[in-house]
């Protein structure tokens, strides 16, 4: 395993260990919340182990470890001594934002039920310490959101020659029907001639070769798809730049059978085989699709 392959992410509670766990996970790690220090030796010579499947990890060891803190940093030095390629990164931030945060999310702190927020947050700072003193890698994220988090993990962790992937869903509706909850964005096609109206084509759907021909050939259709493959072409790199790992483009029509779904067809057409993108298509209100 190369060096920055296995990451042992630790920091107080509230930092944003669960963002950064989950963004690595987004690139391809194997991820493992709350890893008990006994089996820290165990795991790290499985994933380093020849043929193993796992090539890159993450591992989230805290507080909640319990007593077992304080040997934290003696078998994470034993490992490194005995060639295995660890980086321990460790999460900060100013006890405000903490308790911000804590306050906004009300959640309890896992040290001890019973303390007062203050006394818990100061209290683990005073076990994690000697952690923290041999850790690889120090972020403050007192000022960074979650998708500041993510962009400098992604940044900082992403190894050569892989990019992240986000799913770029294309989905065909029809507005008689309602808009659908999940677009993030939505466009309106019923500037094209509508197919319906052609008696032969009424029956079909925008999948078949008649429709679509019909809806590529209306006026209009193709400085529209032009127009649309550059402003997404625009638009996707700047997403993944900011560790977005979903996108769905809805696209509809009157009734989400005939020119929506050519559009979707086509679009998805365009944009499949990339190797940043995973394309998936949905048609909502075609039957059994």
């Amino acid at each position: 395993m190369t060096s920055s392959q296995l990451l042992i992410i630790s920091g107080y509670s509230g930092s944003g260990k669960t963002t950064v766990l989950r963004t690595l996970e987004d690139m391809g790690y194997y991820t493992v919340d709350n890893l008990p220090i006994d089996l820290l030796p165990s795991f790290v010579h499985l994933a380093s182990t020849s043929g193993s499947t796992i090539s890159r990890a993450a591992m989230v060891m805290d507080i909640r470890g319990g007593e077992s803190v304080s040997s934290y940093p003696e078998v994470i030095r034993s490992l490194k001594e005995s060639g295995y390629s660890i980086k321990v990164i460790f999460l900060e931030a100013s006890l405000e934002a903490l308790q911000k945060r804590f306050s906004e999310t009300r959640r309890v702190h896992p040290l001890d039920h019973s303390l007062p927020l203050l006394e818990a947050l100061s209290r683990e700072r005073q076990l994690l310490e000697p952690l923290k003193e041999s850790a690889d890698i120090h972020l403050d994220t007192s000022d960074l959101g979650y998708h500041d988090l993510r962009k400098f993990v992604a940044d900082r962790f992403r190894t050569s020659g892989t990019r992240e992937r986000m799913l770029l869903t294309f989905l065909s509706f029809g507005f008689k029907n309602g808009l659908p909850k999940e677009a993030d964005m939505v466009l309106d096609v019923r500037f094209l001639t509508n197919p319906f109206f052609v008696e032969e084509l009424r029956d079909l759907d925008g999948r078949t070769p008649e429709v679509s021909s019909f809806v590529y050939n209306a006026d209009g259709a193709g400085e529209f798809l032009g127009q649309l493959e550059s402003f997404l072409e625009f638009l996707l790199p700047r997403y993944l730049r900011e560790g977005r790992g979903y996108l769905t483009v809805a696209i509809g029509c009157t009734g989400g059978r005939h020119r929506s779904v050519a559009i979707v067809e086509r679009m998805s057409q365009y944009f499949r085989d990339r190797d940043h993108l995973w394309v998936q298509v949905r048609h909502r209100d075609l039957p059994e699709v």
